[in-house]
């Protein structure tokens, strides 16, 4: 590792930079990587969603420097935003400024679901296939999200603010920046308010978010922003079915018609991931340790596109898929140590072009048509009486509380840290204030 990429990969750390796009995966570890190929995952194909967009038409310039950063850091020979071509408005902007860097291009993709998924982007951007089991940096390429890069490009500012898109049931859908730690409520109200009297949310987007009805819940620094329908929207309904209910649903309809393999995008690139023999799992009784059919789960990357696209009957094999993981992490068996692993590189499907699903009908499908709205640029100046700042806003170790109850702090201050040894990284201050509760799970800071 370079001296460069060691002094960036503390600024990451220490400013707690992790990707924004819903992962929150310590920026710091890419950073240490070798790769040839550093790519902006522009594509945000999440229907409704609009703050990739809003940055790189407000705030280009800081995403460049990011990457140019990232570049020389992983000693990367080549530099390429990678953004769907439907955005013309922005696109000239964006080929001017990377002209004037080295070595950086601007990828115009199809706009399709899930163009943003990292192993599909990278195929798009270089022709390579991450191999089964694999990350980007297997094939020389390293990919992160445009906020995350807009964040890299302070040099070692701590991450206290964050860019998410209220869309859906608000009066006024729109895109801005807000403290860390403030509620998806104040969000709402700088929104303008619902427009439904039984809400709920999907926190991260219609096809890979989280159902929750807790407005009170923080924002954090992976939040990409929140879908707002009725509780009894069909998208809500489905996306809220338990283990136990779904799992009657895929047994009692399924009928093995195989368009859920059809249309995964990881089978597409040929990876041994098969939806409906996992949904075929289903029908047996013996534990999963007998079920050959669970373990063609391991390389789902949770789409959401069998469930709430392909399935004919409307059934739930991403759910399955998920569940099948699930039980054999207790048994310790990833995709390495499966009977599946059987070597050998694997290779695109012939018909992959034709099966990629154009966001527009997906959005048809999921029922959000009247929904499907510009959420545009607002700038506000938002100053919250407190914040909750989580100590798990990444993935690896969580964080542990650095301050006591009682204590002033300013904005920027480290709150909870995670050990040097640990996957992991800081969580700050969003505002000066005084901290009022202290506990595993988070800090709360009241406003001076």
């Amino acid at each position: 590792m370079s001296d460069f990429s060691a002094e960036f990969s503390r600024d990451l750390r220490s400013a707690g930079v992790v990707g924004a796009g819903g992962a929150g995966f310590p920026s710091y570890v890419k950073a240490q990587g070798r790769a040839g190929y550093a790519l902006v995952n522009a594509a945000e194909c999440e229907p409704l969603l609009k703050k990739d967009q809003k940055i790189l038409e407000y705030f280009p310039a800081k995403v460049f420097d990011g990457l140019e950063l990232l570049m020389r850091a992983v000693g990367a020979e080549k530099g390429m935003l990678c953004i769907k071509k439907k955005h013309e408005k922005i696109i000239p902007r964006l080929e001017e400024i990377a002209k004037s860097r080295k070595n950086i291009t601007v990828l115009k993709m199809g706009d399709y679901y899930p163009a943003g998924d990292e192993q599909c982007l990278v195929y798009e951007a270089t022709g390579r296939i991450v191999p089964p089991g694999g990350i980007p940096l297997d094939v020389g390429c390293v990919v992160s999200n445009v906020e995350t890069l807009y964040n890299a490009a302070f040099r070692g500012v701590p991450v206290t603010e964050k860019f998410i898109t209220i869309a859906g049931a608000v009066k006024k859908p729109a895109t801005f920046k807000v403290p860390v730690g403030i509620t998806w409520a104040e969000a709402v109200e700088l929104a303008g308010g619902f427009t439904v009297k039984e809400p709920a949310y999907i926190d991260g987007g219609p096809m890979m978010g989280k159902v929750a009805t807790d407005f009170s819940a923080p924002v954090t620094k992976a939040s990409a922003g929140i879908i707002v329908l009725p509780k009894n929207h069909p998208l809500i309904v489905k996306k809220a079915l338990g283990r136990p209910v779904f799992s009657r649903i895929n047994r009692s309809a399924c009928d093995q018609c195989s368009f859920c393999t059809e249309f995964c995008p990881r089978y597409l690139l040929g990876h041994n991931v098969q939806p409906h023999r996992v949904m075929r799992s289903q029908l047996f009784s013996a534990g999963p340790e007998h079920k050959l059919h669970s373990q063609y789960a391991l390389l789902c990357c949770e789409c959401s596109l069998c469930s709430l696209y392909s399935c004919p009957e409307g059934l739930n094999p991403r759910e399955a898929c998920v569940a099948a993981k699930s039980d054999l992490r207790e048994l310790k068996m990833g995709f390495k140590n499966s009977g599946l692993n059987k070597g050998g590189a694997p290779k695109a499907h012939p018909v992959r072009e034709f099966r990629k699903v154009p966001v527009s009908k997906l959005v048809q499908r999921l029922g959000l048509t009247d929904y499907s709205k510009d959420a545009p640029w607002t700038e506000v100046n938002y100053k919250p009486s407190k914040v909750r700042i989580l100590m798990s806003q990444h993935i690896g170790s969580p964080c542990a509380p650095a301050v006591k109850e009682g204590q002033r702090v300013q904005k920027g201050a480290v709150v909870g840290d995670v050990p040097a040894d640990k996957l992991g990284c800081p969580v700050h201050a969003s505002i000066a204030g005084t901290v009022t509760k202290v506990n595993e799970k988070y800090v709360e800071i009241q406003a001076d």
